[in-house]
């Protein structure tokens, strides 16, 4: 079963309501919160009243509205959400590689991983998958037999009901001749046939919204000068070439959910909280001169006389006479504000908010995070570290999947015999540890017998290139098998006969 797009807006129900509250977790992540929060729109505007010269010496009192959007203050701990597990599964993931010592796999999945620079993507992968809940991948070859893979947006990927297939779909605009901005849907379907994978592409015209009738993909791509792939059956092929990593989903919410949800009304509080005790210290903080009575008549009766109007600026009061007996020395009023419960309250939100989103303190700046070794460090971060772990494993499976299905591709496209295995993928620490730490661990792992010599010396010099650990692995060979040859003489005991 297909997904019908025409006469209809897009994206088309069920994926609507999920699309829009992506449209929602990303606003706040991005710190966009004078967009989504209700109250955001009480401070947005204020009266003040100013002096404005209407002639010569003629002075006019003025009420005027102004925009006073930057009171709203915002303190984004939305976003320190989203990014404490991609900062910890960024610095964790290392090597792929095949899972064969030689053979062509070796050099194709070495291939693959060079073009889709999982290394360098996959921080920007996970703060998205956490933002929207769900991220998607798909393969792709092009003309001259390179093949890689990329993620896409939750809000691009759409399985089909019958789980046989599924629709790669996304918006692009273009400008008419007359500068008019016309927009078109295109989307990359697969689906599972009875002799194998059908990929076909498909392009719609789209008109405020809604997706129109089919337009020729043809005359689509010359007029817009792009490439489109030809429409291709993939005999023998059994499973898609697309694929999507969820985030704490369950059988109600099987395309997962923000990590973002039931935050976002205590973030809201926050904000007003920080932002109330803001608007008091604009209005009341700043200090304010108290003059006699008798002094501010004079300087008001003096402008009356030279401009035609009663008032005071602060500049007359620079330079003002003083009168021993009637007047009295101006003060400067402060105010003083007693603000210790609104921030206690603030901290207490902010601890809320960790705790619902099973962030640690400590890595969210609140506590010391510091230990004393990688142990001590690890109990510290336990709750951020446990919640990164889960996510690592749904994309390590995620990421074996992916390139598995490349080499799908390349027996299908490239007429290659490649033994289709996942790749194995080397994780590291996800905290940081003394280098002397770690490099006592891993000698212990290879002098125990569990972790042989190339593992060891690839995590004890993750940073060396291959030619460097090859030769550091022939330089420790050889000089076992030097010692061999040099053993050490010793006398035989004495003994009595």
């Amino acid at each position: 079963m297909t997904i019908v797009y025409t006469k209809q807006r897009f994206p088309p129900p069920p994926f609507d309501q999920e699309v829009a509250l992506m449209q929602y977790y990303r606003a706040l992540y991005e710190g966009d919160h004078a967009e989504i929060f209700p109250r955001a729109g009480k401070v947005s505007k204020d009266i003040v009243f100013v002096n404005k010269r209407v002639g010569v010496k003629t002075w006019k009192l003025e009420k005027q509205v102004v925009d006073v959007n930057r009171l709203y203050v915002v303190v984004n701990f939305c976003s320190l959400v989203a990014e404490i597990p991609a900062d910890l599964i960024n610095r964790a993931l290392g090597n792929i590689s095949a899972d064969a010592e030689e053979g062509p796999e070796l050099e194709f999945v070495s291939n693959v991983v060079a073009a889709s620079k999982p290394n360098e993507k996959i921080w920007a992968a996970v703060t998205q998958h956490q933002v929207d809940g769900l991220i998607g991948y798909r393969v792709r070859r092009d003309a001259k037999g390179k093949v890689w893979f990329e993620w896409m947006l939750g809000d691009r990927y759409f399985p089909h009901e019958d789980g046989k297939g599924a629709d790669i779909a996304w918006i692009e605009t273009w400008k008419d001749k007359n500068g008019q901005p016309e927009s078109y849907l295109r989307v990359e379907r697969q689906q599972l046939v009875d002799d194998g994978l059908s990929v076909q592409q498909l392009v719609y015209k789209m008109d405020d919204g809604a997706v129109g009738d089919e337009v020729d993909k043809a005359a689509y791509a010359e007029r817009f000068s792009v490439e489109i792939p030809d429409d291709v059956l993939l005999p023998g092929v059994t499973e898609l070439l697309c694929g999507a990593i969820t985030n704490d989903e369950t059988l109600l919410h099987p395309r997962g959910r923000s990590a973002l949800r039931n935050i976002d009304g205590i973030q809201e509080e926050i904000n007003w909280t920080i932002t109330r005790d803001s608007i008091v210290f604009e209005k009341h903080g700043k200090p304010k001169l108290a003059i006699p009575k008798m002094l501010w008549e004079t300087v008001a009766q003096n402008n009356l006389r030279d401009y035609g109007s009663r008032f005071v600026r602060n500049a007359d009061l620079e330079v003002v006479s003083y009168d021993e007996n009637k007047g009295a020395i101006p003060q400067y009023i402060t105010w003083d504000a007693k603000t210790q419960q609104s921030f206690e309250h603030v901290t207490r939100l902010i601890k809320y908010m960790l705790a619902i989103s099973k962030t640690s303190p400590q890595a969210a700046g609140l506590e010391d995070g510091r230990g004393d070794s990688g142990v001590a460090l690890l109990y510290l971060w336990i709750q951020s570290v446990i919640k990164a772990e889960a996510i690592k494993d749904k994309f390590d499976a995620g990421i074996k999947d992916a390139i598995r299905k490349c080499m799908i591709l390349e027996n299908a496209l490239g007429g290659a015999s490649l033994n289709v295995a996942n790749p194995v993928i080397e994780w590291g620490n996800m905290l940081p540890k003394a280098d002397s730490e770690k490099d006592t661990e891993e000698i212990a792992k290879y002098e125990g017998g569990v972790q042989s010599l190339e593992t060891t010396v690839r995590r004890m010099h993750p940073d060396w290139s291959e030619e460097a650990i090859e030769a550091e692995i022939q330089k420790i060979q050889d000089e076992k098998a030097a010692d061999t040859l040099n053993p050490t003489y010793t006398q035989p005991p004495r003994v009595m006969v």
